[in-house]
């Protein structure tokens, strides 16, 4: 009993080898993320057998819609728990609980927000995306539902990303691994015997995410009492407000733009015909589990550089940024390894062997050969990106994020028609598109690498050498 509990204790991240801490903290984050993504994996797989491969392309063809929606609600809860970890480096148990508060209602309110938009344009989104017909209402079904139980979504990522701020990766892996197993029963019950269509899977996402909030309410409340509140001490603080929001919106903004880049990138796939919208839903996700682990790395170097950064320890932070480009590399080659291997027979995975054929083959697989080789521009990127939000320099990502967008517009735009003039939706230009994700990232590595050499390294020489003139 006392090895169960000792799991389940913070780690300080401001003490003890770098790449120790490190890996102890992300291997649970990556277990975490691995399950997390699995919703949508699940939910695919569910409605392959209970319902056919046009509800897979369905639930897919919001994708573009979901990561532009929601998207800004996850960065702008991640940036939040940026200003836990600085807190929780400080040792400061008061700070961190009125923190938490101020943070919860932003969360509401920002959820609320996200739902009455989404459900205003919804219909104009998916115009825009240019969805073929027989997978609107089947789209609309699912993604109204989500819409409407977005907040419980929310709150359940903001708890994650508090805890992980704490130091505690445990815990959230503890609970993806309930709630991913409620969804599978959600699903199979409300697709596979009540016959909910679309319409079952968002339900089972939404009371998975109900499940997630509950427990994780009653854990925070019980490991972490100091920030227990009542009703009477519910007080807004304004300038913890601001600086919620000034981590909060540049993060949320800078998701926000790099996938309205994905949305149009989506709107130039989708002109190619159903069956480049039929690869979708076979490639995305496959391209969202070779990213988990530089994702997995990104939240772990961001809760270490926060709390580094809180207990100004300029040191450390340096030997965390080494230790995470290190692991970046290695997860590459892993990662790269395991993509080549699997990257042909992915559409088998997603739809049913009748709705595979060559040109579904196609499209799937040349995306996915553009696109390996290139992450790890994507691992470096996000490992930057962590490094500046922990020490509070949040603009700069957000400049990344538009020349991301910049880039990948402009690929989607133009180079289909520059490879072949006389058709731009012929096999040989969608090679065009497939270039649209790798330039994105390289224009952020480039935009964020550099800003990270000279406020890490750079400005840091530049002090000292300055101080030492002074002592001459």
């Amino acid at each position: 009993m006392n090895a169960f509990k000792k799991m389940f204790q913070p780690i300080d991240l401001t003490k003890n080898k770098p790449y120790k801490v490190m890996l102890a903290f992300a291997l649970p984050v990556f277990l975490s993320l691995l399950l997390s993504n699995a919703f949508s994996l699940i939910n695919s797989l569910v409605l392959k057998v209970t319902v056919g491969g046009n509800a897979v392309t369905s639930i897919s063809a919001t994708g573009s819609i979901s990561v532009i929606l929601f998207n800004f609600a996850y960065g702008c809860s991640n940036g939040f728990s940026v200003i836990s970890a600085n807190k929780r480096g400080e040792h400061n148990e008061n700070a961190i609980k009125k923190i938490f508060i101020n943070a919860l209602f932003l969360v509401f309110l920002i959820g609320i927000i996200i739902t009455i938009i989404g459900l205003i344009f919804y219909k104009d989104l998916i115009a825009f995306l240019k969805v073929d017909a027989i997978y609107v209402d089947m789209a609309e079904q699912y993604y109204h539902l989500i819409l409407l139980m977005f907040v419980f979504m929310l709150l359940s990522n903001y708890l994650s990303h508090f805890l992980r701020s704490m130091g505690d990766s445990i815990f959230p892996l503890f609970i993806s691994i309930i709630t991913t197993i409620s969804n599978i029963a959600f699903a199979f019950l409300l697709t596979g015997v009540i016959k909910l269509n679309t319409r079952g899977v968002a339900i089972a996402t939404a009371l998975s995410n109900v499940v997630n909030v509950v427990i994780s309410f009653i854990y925070i409340f019980k490991k972490y009492s100091f920030v227990k509140f009542g009703f009477k001490e519910i007080k807004l603080e304004t300038n913890i407000i601001k600086d919620l929001l000034k981590m909060g919106l540049p993060l949320g903004f800078q998701w926000s733009i790099l996938f309205i880049g994905s949305f149009i990138q989506s709107r130039t796939i989708n002109g190619f015909g159903r069956f480049a919208t039929k690869a979708v839903s076979c490639y995305a996700p496959i391209e969202t589990y070779l990213t988990i682990p530089f994702s997995s790395l990104s939240t772990t170097t961001l809760a270490f550089i926060s709390q580094n950064y809180g207990a100004n320890n300029k040191t450390r932070i340096r030997q965390g940024i080494k230790t995470s480009l290190t692991i970046v590399l290695i997860a590459y080659l892993i990662v790269g390894i395991a993509g080549f291997s699997i990257y042909k027979y992915t559409p088998y995975i997603f739809l049913p062997k009748e709705d595979v054929n060559d040109e579904v083959i196609y499209f799937t697989a040349t995306y996915l050969k553009m696109l390996i080789p290139c992450l790890i521009l994507q691992g470096c990127l996000t490992s930057f990106r962590s490094t500046l939000l922990g020490i509070k320099k949040p603009l700069i990502p957000l400049i990344s994020g538009v020349g991301e967008l910049l880039a990948r517009i402009s690929i989607c735009l133009f180079l289909p028609g520059i490879i072949d003039v006389s058709n731009p939706i012929s096999h040989k230009a969608y090679l065009g598109i497939c270039f649209a994700t790798p330039s994105a990232w390289l224009v952020s590595f480039l935009i964020m690498g550099i800003s990270v050499i000279y406020f890490i390294f750079i400005k840091k020489e530049q002090v000292t050498r300055l101080a030492q003139d002074v002592n001459n």
